[in-house]
């Protein structure tokens, strides 16, 4: 499945696999990342120099005269990273048709060379949508480290279908 030629008309999937709609998502239970990303200077470096070329984020002596005192990774960078990771997270197929929107982000902490960051997802909320057929559901996303401290976080916003009234 290529997630991005999905679309509303094309649910159920053809491979008659079932669907979670807005009204089956479970509120409240966290879930993490099957996967893990080790942060190192160089990919520290690799990715400012391209997207966010700030001192401290590309230069350990520019680092070292900061209040961070050392190399951290730029902020977009984490949010690229949270965001990978959170598609490692379990779950069940869903009828999501697209992202409205982050709400909330934080950056709480710096995350440095060594660091090992996972992301936790929490289903917080159904919201109704002006879309009788469509709901939106918010989600905490959050970037942690190896110590468990959350370094990121942000609420994301995802529109989805409701479950079909059956004709009858």
């Amino acid at each position: 499945m290529n997630p991005q030629s999905e679309s509303a008309e094309t649910y159920p999937p053809a491979n008659g696999a079932s669907i979670n709609y807005w009204e089956d998502i479970e509120l409240g239970q966290p879930k993490e990342s099957t996967q893990t990303f080790s942060l190192t200077a160089q990919s520290i470096k690799e990715f400012a120099l391209v997207w966010d070329p700030f001192g401290p984020h590309i230069d350990e002596a520019a680092a070292a005269r900061s209040p961070i005192g050392e190399l951290f990774a730029a902020g977009v960078h984490l949010l690229s990273i949270l965001i990978r990771l959170s598609h490692t997270v379990p779950h069940e197929e869903s009828a999501s048709i697209a992202a409205r929107g982050w709400d909330e982000v934080r950056f709480h902490r710096p995350a440095v060379a060594g660091d090992i960051l996972r992301t936790r997802v929490t289903q917080l909320e159904r919201r109704e949508d002006r879309r009788p057929e469509r709901g939106l559901m918010v989600a905490r996303f959050e970037l942690l480290n190896q110590r468990d401290e959350v370094v990121v976080s942000l609420l994301n916003n995802v529109v989805m279908l409701r479950r079909p009234v059956a004709n009858g």
